[in-house]
């Protein structure tokens, strides 16, 4: 197994990136980490009560030794539906190299915050989630997904730990798992408006006979405007593989029914 210490230059880089940001006030948008934004392990934070997060068409460039590159976009839409509880309907898009444009199924989850994190307890969450079929790229069946989700915030940082499993006919999906769990750290320069993180992923391939596959990633979230934050990721692919992946994208944030205040 490849060392993680292979990503400490983009670490590095990505940190003096965020360097230049500029203070933007009373902003905390980049302090959320959402599901592939930059990294794959996310928060157990949920957006606030009738907020409306638009994610625009985040992108994911793949590609492994002896494989054709893959561009991935996912435009999403979040909505704070209740106290603590967020829904999300994507859908997912593919462009392989030498291929055509399509889409790979339509994405609606839930997330719900069990309880805001103490000195005691940290923040818990749980999400449920349906990938159904849809385009070119989709998968045959509808799948299923139920994660659960923690943070905790320490004096130099957060630590958060995602394990989920999946459900459903695999079949035409290579990238489909039965299981995953991934760990992340991160560190928040709160007067620049930026966060720096890194993670590690083990997921259980779908198809009988495969080995637990290993990434590691490093990324960057920063807040530019009131409503706009931008985030960029590394990563790679442990063992024989060697798969890697760069990602950016932005998420803009809007808020509905103000006067009603919002409720985490």
């Amino acid at each position: 197994m490849s060392s993680p210490a292979g990503l400490m230059a983009p670490a590095l880089a990505l940190a003096l990136l965020g360097a230049f940001a500029g203070p933007v006030r009373a902003q905390t948008d980049y302090y959320n980490l959402d599901a592939g934004r930059p990294l794959r392990v996310e928060d157990a934070l949920v957006i606030e009560r009738h907020a409306i997060e638009w994610q625009v068409a985040p992108l994911r460039l793949t590609g492994a030794r002896g494989s054709r590159s893959v561009i991935g976009a996912e435009p999403e839409l979040a909505w704070g539906i209740f106290p603590r509880t967020q829904v999300e309907l994507g859908v997912p898009l593919l462009y392989p190299r030498g291929g055509t444009l399509g889409a790979a199924g339509v994405e609606l989850t839930a997330l719900h915050a069990l309880n805001a994190e103490t000195t005691r307890w940290p923040g818990l969450a749980v999400r449920v989630g349906v990938h159904a079929p849809a385009g070119p790229y989709g998968p045959t069946t509808t799948r299923t997904e139920l994660a659960a989700l923690a943070t905790r915030t320490l004096s130099h940082g957060r630590v958060h730990a995602n394990v989920s499993v999946h459900g459903g006919d695999a079949a035409g999906d290579p990238d489909a798992s039965r299981w995953s769990a991934g760990l992340a750290a991160d560190h928040a320069f709160v007067l620049q408006s930026f966060l720096i993180g890194a993670e590690i992923v083990a997921e259980d391939p779908a198809f009988a006979g495969a080995e637990v596959r290993w990434s590691t990633a490093v990324g960057l979230r920063v807040q530019v405007d009131p409503r706009t934050a931008l985030d960029f990721g590394l990563g790679r692919e442990l063992g024989d593989a060697r798969g890697w992946f760069v990602t950016m994208g932005s998420a803009r944030s809007f808020g509905l029914l103000h006067r009603l205040g919002g409720v985490r």
